[in-house]
């Protein structure tokens, strides 16, 4: 005590507590000041997010025609609404019947490349990215691709001859579906014993090459066996396809996209002709390939058949009559080769096309993005088709089945891509909805890994276009055209601080699906719209409800692990398997920091030997997988030796797991089960839900979410996709010692007030969504507790609860006597007074109910003194806006309301005794197109090559506000 106390005296109490004070935490590695500070996210880009962030769009030329003036304006207004840039597309009016798109010049010529170079130097000036889909239309071609690089196919010829007899008979020419098909080359020749079945027998050596017995490559000269023989020449044969819906002076032959040479003189072409208007400052950002849409067609390539000899060690000759009409008594000798040739497509396209391109273009200082899904005629394995691109690109479509988005996240989670893009809102639903509308749908793909929009589409629009303008057969057309154009930041920026925060970290799933080594494939959607029903526009197909099939194509499901709520997964391939996936902890681990819990086996006997192989190893160190045992091979490759080494592999795994008895086996630090469900082994390994809530029927998963996690945070974000206020019990996993935040993507602002409790499995919040409301709700180990400053009301209840508090002090009713003023030029009336907030469809007056555009509702209203205490927020709130709002209290600028409970503040700009407020509101063009078309002999307000899409009966939407409206006046 003593010596203590002397050196307390000689150095000083305060002294030595700092020295103990910072001692301690060198120890722990940090200092307080940096232990707050750790983070991986940031508040100010969240708030305002950067350029890279902001959504791109599908920027149509069509028909190649360009108003440089305008073309400039669009630039402009896509930097003052926030968005990132857009991908200049030229392609032809697939839907024009009155001829009023003027054609444009050649995509690349001259005149062309002018609008490019004054399109880069804006782009450039205003801080915009700028891209270029690759051809006009797609896919890749264009008038400089020649013969011998177009694409091509497998075609045959076929004659019978008559044995035992030495002949000598020609070789016949094929006949080609193609009326345009050329250039036919002679690959080989196969004889095969006459069968009514057309069955071949290929283990009685059936199939004979007749190669050898060519003269000059005209003729046969054989000795032919006992029986009647048809002999098969087959030829590589030019399909003659041009591209699919090119500018009217752009046409040209697609390319062959097996071919490396092919890919490489194709992009030659366009940079040799890019060089007079580009420089490293002033290029393209992106290019892109938009969906594989080539004809159907027996693949074919010059260095096919020596490609095969390689990598699958046979001779693939005698096999060819199974890749035309005949078919094999071994049916899955049959399946094996089919197989092996479907798959050797696959890579030759992806290594020659996909890959090359995106080596090529990286180069050249740009960006690859590639849509190489599902979503057209695709050929490939498309986890690695879009593994080989810089920027995965799925597609959603507005109030259609066509989702794939979960396909192009799974490939960039997989393969380390930090972005995944997507073909967004495409649809046939012209001018019916917004904004409102759009951020469901958007939500929803957000929640399947999206975080970057590519609108489909923002139409460019000449001066002669008129109003709603030229666009595409298909596509939301979010454009400077479109009736809310003016209210469009506030969606822009919502879309840019989910596409920050969405970009974060990595991606957190549990489960693996493997989906076999095949080509094609396909990952089906994990959701869709939900508002897609039968009557909607386009086929609605009969396979839409069977669980067993994708519902956007049809095809049988690959994989198929049940519903597994509150959990997410990944789709995995055989090339990812096999190259960089490991096992740390018992996890599966990916270099990039990616991991997952188990792997999930497709329900089937055959799989690669390769991916057997390396799962032996996997689970061996500790992994867990779910599989059937298999028997034998997928591939022709080595067989039949390659099923007796399946076989051994397998039996070394699964031991005595039957499937049945005995439903689970150690192996070396891991484990095999073979006839449990997913969920029955997640519960048995102790794993909880991601994300489990209560309080709700979600079998529909409209409350929904995707979780991101960095070294600092755990980042959740919950979407409400219901048109209803959902109250919900959350409980999250995650470290129970977190701090928990909501971050709100619509306003930017930040609550770290907030409710919570610990729980077995994590965290649990109580929670209340606003219809079509999201949060972000983040878990950090460090949180100051202050709400950021204009922040009225709480995040976690949602604002739809504070308007219906007990704590109001009082209310006015603002539901009747306003005064709504129309635009005349539009065929609106001048003025209109209402009674009552209803439709400008249910009005009296014509020139309301067919009105499109903007329209002011003005009124007066009084309050007193005692209402404008500092303790209390007013808050004017309507019950229904279509489709946006924007507000005004005594000239004041209060924001746009686009979103349920349609609420704003208006505190700041209130005053004692009368007051005014307008609000502006914007409908969309359907109702002033469906007028026109109800009215031929007047005057018609709108011009556009899609009024094909309406008819005099097509409906009126509503529009304006609706029902009731009030100023609540609510206790902070």
């Amino acid at each position: 005590m003593h010596r203590f106390d002397i050196k307390f005296r000689i150095i000083g109490i305060v002294p030595v507590v700092l020295i103990l004070f910072f001692t301690f935490f060198q120890f722990l590695g940090c200092t307080p000041a940096e232990e707050k500070s750790v983070s991986s996210l940031s508040e100010e880009e969240f708030r305002n997010p950067s350029k890279d962030n902001r959504p791109l769009a599908l920027w149509t030329w069509l028909n190649g025609y360009v108003d440089t003036t305008q073309m400039v304006f669009e630039l402009e207004q896509m930097k003052d609404k926030g968005t990132r840039g857009a991908l200049i597309w030229d392609l032809g009016a697939l839907m024009d019947p009155e001829k009023l798109i003027p054609g444009g010049p050649a995509m690349l010529g001259d005149e062309s490349l002018k609008y490019f170079s004054l399109a880069l130097a804006t782009g450039k000036r205003l801080d915009l990215d700028l891209g270029w889909v690759a051809a006009s239309s797609w896919n890749a071609g264009g008038e400089w691709v020649e013969e011998e690089h177009a694409s091509k196919e497998l075609v045959n010829s076929s004659q019978f001859v008559e044995g035992p007899s030495q002949m000598k008979f020609p070789i016949l020419e094929p006949t080609s579906i193609r009326k345009s098909a050329s250039r036919n080359t002679l690959i080989t020749t196969v004889a095969v014993p006459f069968s009514e079945n057309n069955v071949i027998d290929f283990s009685k050596g059936e199939a004979i090459v007749l190669d050898e017995f060519s003269k000059d490559g005209k003729f046969f000269d054989w000795n032919v066996p006992p029986g009647k023989w048809e002999v098969l020449s087959f030829f590589i044969s030019n399909t003659g396809q041009e591209l699919v819906v090119p500018s009217p002076n752009s046409s040209g032959l697609i390319i062959d996209h097996l071919s490396k040479d092919a890919t490489k003189n194709y992009f030659d072409s366009i940079f040799n002709r890019l060089a007079s208007i580009t420089s490293p400052d002033k290029q393209f950002k992106f290019f892109m390939h938009d969906s594989y849409e080539v004809w159907e067609a027996n693949d074919w390539s010059p260095l096919f058949l020596e490609k095969f000899q390689e990598i699958y060690g046979y001779d693939s000759r005698p096999y060819l009559p199974l890749i035309q009409t005949h078919i094999s008594s071994d049916d899955r000798l049959a399946k094996r080769f089919l197989h092996d040739y479907t798959k050797l497509i696959s890579d030759m396209m992806i290594e020659n096309h996909f890959a090359q391109s995106t080596e090529i273009a990286e180069k050249h200082g740009i960006e690859m993005i590639i849509e190489a899904g599902h979503g057209g005629n695709v050929r490939v394995e498309p986890l690695k088709a879009l593994g080989n691109s810089h920027i995965p690109m799925g597609e959603f479509w507005n109030r259609q089945r066509h989702w794939v988005t979960k396909e192009a996240s799974s490939a960039a989670h997989i393969y380390g891509k930090k972005i995944v893009a997507s073909e967004s809102l495409t649809g046939w639903n012209h001018w019916q909805h917004g904004p409102t509308d759009f951020k469901q749908l958007i939500d929803i793909a957000f929640c399947d890994g999206l975080n970057q929009i590519v609108f489909h589409t923002f139409s460019h629009n000449p001066k002669i276009a008129g109003k709603p303008g030229f666009v595409y057969h298909a596509g939301e057309h979010i454009n400077v055209n479109a009736t809310w154009w003016e209210m469009a930041r506030p969606f822009m920026d919502y879309i840019a601080r989910c596409s920050y925060m969405l970009r974060q970290g990595n991606f957190v799933a549990d489960v693996l699906l493997y989906y076999g080594d095949e080509a094609p494939n396909l990952v089906p959607p994990r959701r869709l719209d939900p508002n897609y029903t039968p009557d909607m526009p386009g086929i609605f197909p009969t396979y839409f409800y069977d669980e067993s099939k994708c519902p956007h194509c049809g095809r049988p499901k690959p994989i198929n692990p049940g519903k597994l709520p509150g959990y997410q997964y990944d789709y995995i391939n055989e090339d990812i398997i096999t190259t960089t996936l490991g096992t740390e902890n018992g996890n599966f681990v990916l270099p990039h920091g990616q991991s997952y819990k188990i792997l999930v086996l497709p329900d089937r006997e055959d799989i690669s030997l390769e991916v057997l192989k390396r799962l032996e190893r996997l689970i061996f160190d500790g992994a867990v997988v779910i599989g059937r045992k298999p028997e034998r091979s997928t591939s022709l490759k080595g067989y039949p030796a390659v099923d007796a080494e399946i076989s051994e592999i397998a039996e070394k795994i699964w031991g005595d797991c039957d499937g049945k008895k005995l439903l689970s086996n150690k192996y070396g630090k891991g484990a095999i089960y073979w006839g449990k469900t997913v969920q029955e082994v997640l519960d048995e390994l102790a794993i909880p839900p991601d994300f489990e809530i209560s309080g709700t029927d979600n079998h529909d998963l409209h409350i929904d979410f995707v979780h991101r996690v960095t070294d600092n945070e755990d980042i959740f974000f919950i979407s409400n996709s219901s048109t209803k206020q959902e109250k919900i019990t959350a409980v999250f996993r995650v470290d129970q010692d977190s701090k928990l935040e909501i971050w709100d993507a619509e306003t930017g602002l930040i609550q770290r007030d907030v409710n919570y409790t610990k729980v077995k499995n994590g965290l649990q919040l109580e929670l209340t969504m606003d219809p079509l409301a999201s949060r972000f709700v983040i878990f950090r180990k460090y949180t100051t507790g202050k709400n950021d400053d204009g922040l009225y009301y709480d995040l976690q209840k949602g604002l739809q609860k504070k308007l219906q508090s007990k704590n109001i002090h009082q209310s006015i009713d603002l539901s009747s006597q306003w005064n709504i003023s129309f635009d005349p030029d539009w065929g609106g009336p001048k003025s209109i007074k209402l009674d009552r907030l209803i439709s400008w469809s249910d009005l009296e007056d014509e020139g309301a109910n067919y009105y499109s555009g903007a329209a002011d509702y003005t009124r007066e209203f009084s309050i007193e003194e005692a209402a404008l205490s500092q303790d209390v927020e007013a808050i004017v709130s309507f019950e229904n806006v279509q489709e946006m709002a924007q507000v005004f209290v005594n000239g004041k600028d209060c924001g746009i309301v686009w979103l349920p409970p349609y609420s704003t503040r208006i505190t700041p700009h209130l005053k004692v005794g009368k007051n005014m407020i307008t609000v502006k509101v914007i409908n969309t063009w359907n109702n002033r197109i469906v007028g026109d078309l109800r009215n031929p002999g007047k005057t018609h307000f709108t011009q556009t090559n899609a009024k094909s899409k309406f008819t005099k009966n097509s409906p009126l939407l509503q529009s304006g506000l609706m029902g009731k409206a009030e100023i609540k006046f609510i206790t902070k």
